[in-house]
């Protein structure tokens, strides 16, 4: 661990913290930014789910029950490398004590605002 500016941030055994080395990589390979764009909602899922699920002192065992699943159907979802059907997610919400939103933005256009959406699932 490092502290920089009073934060403890990981840095790998080359010298260069994780965000500065993912910065790199974007910059330099457009494949890899590629990748990381199509898998970034997918781990900002998992994300949400492991911290939900911890919080809520739940397993993957439990969450599966809950939703009528199997424990390994969790896991890929907190892989953050499988894309999740909205009727998943919305089952995954309820789960979990939350409700499944999903939204929609659109950019002005000649003669239209800019305007965004949300559908609870």
């Amino acid at each position: 661990m490092s502290n920089v500016n009073g934060s403890k941030q990981w840095v790998s055994p080359i010298g260069m913290t994780v965000e500065v080395s993912i910065a790199t990589k974007r910059a330099e390979d457009p494949e890899y930014r590629r990748l990381n764009d199509f898998y970034r909602p997918m781990r900002d899922l998992a994300t949400a789910v492991i911290l939900r699920r911890g919080a809520l002192g739940v397993t993957q065992e439990e969450l599966a029950r809950r939703m009528g699943t199997t424990a390994s159907s969790i896991s890929r979802i907190e892989s953050g490398q499988h894309r999740t059907r909205p009727d998943t997610l919305k089952r995954l919400a309820e789960a979990l004590g939350g409700t499944a939103v999903m939204g929609f933005e659109f950019p002005a256009a000649d003669n239209a605002e800019a305007t965004s959406v949300l559908v609870t699932l």
